[in-house]
């Protein structure tokens, strides 16, 4: 079985420096973009999550082959 790297990212209020719930969606492509470049692939969405000691929202979960980290 590959072994796999994961990265997370969690989508709030304020993501990259915006106010309220807005989100600017130039940012967030130039943001998962480079994770691409880097060999990550989107694997999962968690939508609504309550997270312990940070600010809740959406969590991204991506992936990338572990030989790719080299």
């Amino acid at each position: 079985m590959q072994k796999r790297d994961y990265k997370t990212i969690v989508l709030t209020g304020g993501f990259m420096g915006r106010h309220s719930d807005e989100l600017k969606r130039d940012d967030l492509e130039q943001k998962f973009a480079a994770l691409g470049t880097e060999g990550y692939e989107l694997a999962w969405i968690l939508v609504n999550q309550n997270l312990h000691g940070e600010k809740d929202g959406h969590v991204v979960i991506f992936k990338r082959p572990e030989s790719a980290a080299a």
